[in-house]
């Protein structure tokens, strides 16, 4: 699971060694790892970052509105 570690306060934090990270980075977690954080209050859940799909032409869609025939 990734997170982000926003607050470190010791080096280990039950068992999960965090000497070589600092607040900012992301880290690939066990879930029971990023479980344990994510409850200290010393990580959030990092979401990837999602594009903008397009079609295959990358033409951008816009709704069409019909004229009223009346």
């Amino acid at each position: 699971m990734r997170v982000r570690l926003v607050k470190k306060l010791a080096e280990r934090i039950d068992g999960v060694d965090l000497r070589a990270h600092a607040p900012g980075d992301t880290l690939n977690l066990s879930l029971s790892e990023a479980r344990l954080l994510l409850a200290e209050g010393w990580a959030v859940t990092e979401h990837p970052i999602k594009e903008r799909r397009r079609d295959v032409s990358g033409a951008t869609h816009r709704s069409a509105l019909a004229a009223d025939p009346s």
